[in-house]
């Protein structure tokens, strides 16, 4: 009955042992089985997001600019100006009707091509300027929250540190006189208990004041509303080169994920440590309280101030990256570079 018994028990820890094998095993075959994805504020230390690949010595230009001269439809331009001084250098000083005619054509390309160029910076700067002027604004608003936060912490400090004084003051007088009537040993504990209460019930309330006061955030789209595809006016639209130039994949070689500026941005601000409330750009709740397009009690607070600087701060550094671009596309017009 015995060996029955321990033949069931060996039986039944056999097959345990082999349900947590498939188990395992299962387990395996589908983290294998699933794409790596990227890590949640897994970067403590992050790095630039985008590069343009510039090489000032090089005597062609990066593939990032050739590639904004295609979007600008400058590529056609710049080459022909390429063939017009080889084909105004070959002529040997005559008047001919020909060679004044690739002189006028190079002339008129020139100022086509510097417009372009003058039109395109200006409409970066057109960004840039709504860019600082909503940091200019929300900077004035963290500013109060700090500084209402930090009041407010140094006022419970202070309370603190003057009640906790004044209760030891108390506990150490009955003390004194405890030897003559001993019933004050009793109060002076229960008064010693209190002084010490007091100050780690200051300091619980103080780590919970430190987050800052949370108001209802406001209904005023931000130039992140388009990046997060939520609903933007007139105000904060981004001109047709911008935009193009975001959501462009880069031509350098080190993208081998195939993502959009746009989408190497999110995916930064996503895996940025420095960055903890941003978690997921499915979240309708955190996507509206960033970019101010629909109002949330309680929404508006330091950390999502914060957030809110940090995100276009480092959009605004992305976006001026297409004036080096720039820079090297004027240096061929200026014959200083080829394309």
């Amino acid at each position: 009955m015995k060996s029955g018994r321990r033949f069931t028990a060996v039986s039944l820890i056999a097959a345990v042992a082999a349900a947590q094998s498939l188990l395992l095993t299962s387990i395996s075959a589908a983290l294998a089985a699933t794409p790596p994805t990227a890590q949640i504020n897994s970067v403590e230390v992050p790095k630039q997001i985008l590069r343009t690949g510039i090489n000032l010595e090089a005597k062609t230009v990066s593939p990032n600019t050739l590639q904004l001269a295609q979007n600008l439809n400058l590529l056609p331009i710049l080459s022909r100006l390429q063939e017009l001084r080889a084909r105004v250098s070959q002529h040997s000083g005559g008047n001919t009707l020909e060679s004044l005619s690739d002189r006028q054509e190079l002339l008129e390309l020139t100022q086509k091509a510097q417009s372009i160029l003058i039109r395109t910076s200006l409409e970066i700067d057109f960004v840039l300027a709504e860019i600082d002027a909503e940091q200019n604004l929300y900077s004035e608003v963290l500013s109060s929250l700090q500084g209402s936060r930090d009041k407010l912490v140094a006022r419970i400090n202070a309370g603190s540190f003057i009640l906790n004084g004044a209760l030891w003051t108390v506990c150490e007088a009955l003390a004194i006189v405890s030897p003559l009537h001993p019933n004050y040993a009793i109060q002076s504990g229960i008064v010693g208990i209190a002084a010490g209460i007091v100050p780690s019930i200051a300091s619980g309330y103080a780590l919970k004041a430190y987050s800052g006061k949370r108001l209802r955030s406001e209904c005023e789209p931000n130039m992140l509303a388009k990046i997060f595809d939520r609903p933007i006016n007139q105000d904060i639209d981004y001109p047709k080169s911008v935009w193009s130039f975001l959501n462009t994949v880069p031509a350098s070689e080190g993208n081998s994920a195939g993502q959009t500026r746009k989408e190497q941005l999110i995916a930064r601000w996503i895996s940025d440590k420095n960055i903890p409330s941003f978690t997921d750009k499915a979240s309708s709740k955190e996507i509206d309280v960033i970019t101010a397009t629909s109002p949330q009690k309680k929404g508006l607070s330091i950390d999502n101030l914060t957030v809110r600087m940090v995100m276009l701060e480092q959009l605004q550094g992305e976006l001026a990256k297409m004036k080096r671009l720039l820079m090297e596309i004027a240096m061929v017009i200026t014959e200083e570079k080829e394309v």
